[in-house]
This record gives C-alpha cells, structure tokens and sequence, in this order.
C-alpha cells in the first residue's frame, strides 16, 4: 500500500505486509448486505437500518461489522436479531475510529526493528528511536542515524500494528443461545452528513395568469458510507433535536438526476414523508435528484407591491389547491420562477425560497424589483398633537413607464395605536398595525395619494 505525503504527516511511502488478525468471528463488509434503508432529513440527519448476515455460534462471541459511516452518531447504534429476537444477547457495544495513517503507524514500532531505503535503494535497518513530523531517528550496529528530511525515502514494516484499522469499525460482544449461520441482525443508527432539499421550476405562460411548476429533491450524502441499492424515504418537518457538537464541512460533489416523479407522500407523526417507490444507490459524496412533482396549468396572479423607497416589488401567488391542480405537501426549498421568451426560450426571471407549505395554503414568492415602476413616498407635514401624540401627513406618488394598466399596493406599517383622519382614496386594514391601498396606475402615467394618522403612545 502506498502512503503520499500528506501535511502535518510524515511524508514517506509505507509498504506493508498486513497480517491476518483473528478474531472470533468475520467482518461483514457489503457482500453481507441482505438490505439497507435510509430515511434522511431536512436537518444534517440521516436514519439508516443495514440488515446484513453474520455466522454466530453458541455461547460469547465478537462480530464487527464495517463500512460505516465516518459521521455515525455511535449512541444511537442498535442492533437486533430479525429472526431470532430471543436467542441473541447484546453484552457490550463499541465503536473503533482510530484509523491508520503513518504517524499512528510509526508510533507503534517504537524499540522495533524497521527497514528504510533511499531513493538510490540503500537500505538502513535498525531500531526506531523517534518520530518528530517529518523527522526519524534510528539505532544501528554503527551507532546512532538521524533522518531529518523522509522525502527521499521508503519504509517498511512487517504488519499493520495492533489497534489500528482501515475503515470506521462497529464491535460487538453477543451471547446466542445456539450457533446460528448467515444470521440476519438489523443494525440502526443516525449518522450526520446528511441532507435533502427541494427546488421548483415554476414556468410562467398565459400573461403571467397561469404557471407550470416542477420539483425536485436533492439528496446529499456526506456521512463517509455510501447506500447500493437502498430503500430511501425523505421527511419534511422541523423536528426538534437536542444540541449537536460541531460537525466537519464537506465540498462539493458529483449530480445525478432522474426523470420522472416517484415518490409517495403520506403524514407521519406531525410531519410528512416522501417514500421513493424503487431502490436507488445512494452513494458517498453525491447529490442525487429525483423527480418530485409535475403540475401543468397553475392558476397564479402578478402583484405588485410598494413599501417605501423607489422599488416597486414583484410577487407570484398561486394556491396550493386541488382545485388548482396541486393540493400536495410541499417540502421547503427554492423555487425558481422562470418565462417564455418571444423566441420559445425559457428566460429566469427570479426565485424566492418557501417554507413547507401544507395543502391549501397561498404561495406568495418574491421573484425581484418592476423596472418600469417607480415609487416615491414623502411626509409633507408633521406635527405635535401633545407630549405623547402626533400627526403627519404622507404622499405616495406612484409612477408606471409601463405600456399597460397596472395596479400597485402601497402598504403602510404603522405600529400601534394610529387613527388616520383624511385620506384621499379607500384603504384595507391588513391587520393592526398595517394598511394597504390597491393604486391603479394608467400605462405612461403616475398617481398620487396621500393620508393623514395620528399616533399616540
């Protein structure tokens, strides 16, 4: 096995002549795989159930099982005997991390005869002494050999030293009631690393009066295990989780994507979950995307709306409605709003993120700013009603460059206990603090409207 030079370790080739470590009992690696089902959440979270197959005899024994994840939670491991419940006792359980790499396996040959060879293949054997960084000190016949640069050379060693491994390795110590071969035991665990989002594509036709919206979930794994052929299920919702240790970051990955919706949605506790009808490979350091939903024919409305300042914002609002062609639990992520341009292409024209939006409810997604709509907002008077109250007067004037009709909502927040006294065109009372003026505004011109509060506190 060859070893390249990596910072902070001792930059050296190790070659190793690995010796067969016994122990009680195999190591079940993929090829022992019966199952594995994976439910993944919106929240560095990962639940997976690995069933693979173990030779248990009679009486106490060790069986190790590897190929687990590097972001395993090891409290939450539980393993179970699918079809011998009753004959399998858990004794002690343990989770082994300490994974070779070359100052590990230098550490372990201390007072042990090594062999190093220059890049001219002489060879110096002797007893190591010492390991510091990228520093080596050797006892020979002929006395004693610093080696203060190991870039120029090889080493090696007779087997991989006691109590290190290759792979994250779970162990566990079991008394069964009689020997069992090819045992199928349900290993659970949660592991970190991993996550799922959705994205839409909504396409806007008719006018802007109705959308076609598409969606998809990605599903990244970065837990350090990959999942072939595995039962995959995504829950939507925010669970509650206790306080979490920091996690180690990890970039980008390959995409994979297929064609057509698959999944099948259902409630589960206060959540939902979106069961994915085939196996899929889920595999390490990978985004995968599947089709969500399709919807054609969306009914949706434009609106435009001013809160102040010179933008005047653009919103899309449909309903997430049968009635309406939808009517499904939509997960959180982002939307992307694109439009059909006069030469067929489709051209994106902004994107807003939702949250998981239940059945029923209005979508309202803030796609950017109107070029052609321009708002100005000035308090032409003011004054003191006493020490706690006063009165001022606010003038909207809205500008449309537009070559159509539109009609603006100009919203005004304002606080608690107001009392407008004049205005100059009807209003809605949004809710206590907050009202709203439906401004139409003719192609090429502008409209102006005012009112006057009073504010007491």
């Amino acid at each position: 096995m060859t070893i390249h030079k990596t910072p902070h370790l001792i930059a050296l080739t190790v070659i190793l002549t690995v010796a067969v470590c016994s122990v009680a009992q195999a190591q079940p690696n993929d090829r022992d795989r019966q199952s594995v089902a994976v439910t993944v959440y919106n929240n560095d979270l990962g639940v997976v159930r690995d069933v693979r197959k173990f030779d248990l005899r009679e009486g106490t024994s060790d069986v190790q099982m590897r190929d687990v994840p590097t972001r395993i939670d090891p409290t939450t491991v539980k393993i179970t005997d699918v079809q011998h419940p009753k004959d399998i006792d858990v004794i002690e359980q343990n989770y082994e991390y300490d994974l070779v790499n070359q100052q590990k396996l230098l550490s372990k040959y201390i007072d042990k005869t090594i062999t190093v060879t220059d890049d001219k293949g002489i060879k110096t054997e002797g007893t190591l002494l010492a390991v510091e960084d990228d520093k080596l000190t050797l006892s020979t016949p002929t006395g004693i050999v610093m080696l203060p640069n190991l870039s120029r050379y090889t080493m090696s060693v007779p087997q991989l030293a006691g109590g290190l491994i290759t792979k994250p390795t779970l162990v566990w110590k079991l008394h069964s009631d009689r020997a069992l071969s090819n045992e199928p035991l349900e290993v659970l665990y949660q592991t970190g690393g991993m996550n799922w989002h959705a994205e839409y594509i909504a396409s806007l036709v008719d006018n802007d009066k109705t959308l076609d919206l598409t969606g998809w979930v990605s599903v990244e794994n970065n837990s350090g295990a990959s999942y072939p052929d595995a039962k995959l299920k995504l829950v939507a919702g925010s669970l509650h989780r206790a306080t979490q240790p920091p996690r180690p970051m990890y970039g980008g990955a390959a995409l994979r994507a297929d064609a057509v919706p698959q999944f099948e949605e259902r409630g589960l506790f206060e959540y939902h979950v979106y069961d994915l009808g085939r196996q899929t490979d889920i595999n390490n350091g990978e985004v995968k995307q599947i089709s969500l939903l399709s919807a054609n024919g969306v009914n949706a409305e434009k609106h435009y709306t001013y809160e102040g300042g010179k933008n005047v914002a653009v919103t899309v609002n449909f309903q997430n409605s049968e009635a309406n062609h939808l009517g499904i639990p939509l997960p959180m992520g982002v939307i992307r709003v694109m439009k059909r341009d006069k030469d067929g292409s489709l051209e994106f024209v902004g994107e807003d993120r939702i949250d998981h939006t239940p059945r029923d409810e209005k979508l309202t997604l803030h796609v950017g700013n109107a070029f052609d709509l321009v708002g100005d907002r000035q308090v032409t008077s003011e004054r003191s009603l006493g020490e706690r109250a006063n009165e001022e007067t606010v003038e909207i004037t809205l500008h449309n460059h537009k070559d159509e009709d539109v009609t603006i909502d100009a919203v005004e927040n304002l606080g608690m206990n107001w009392e407008i006294t004049a205005h100059s065109m009807d209003y809605e009372k949004r809710n206590a603090s907050t009202i709203v003026f439906h401004v139409p505004v003719k192609a090429r011109g502008e409209q102006k409207i005012s009112y006057t509060v009073q504010h007491r506190w």
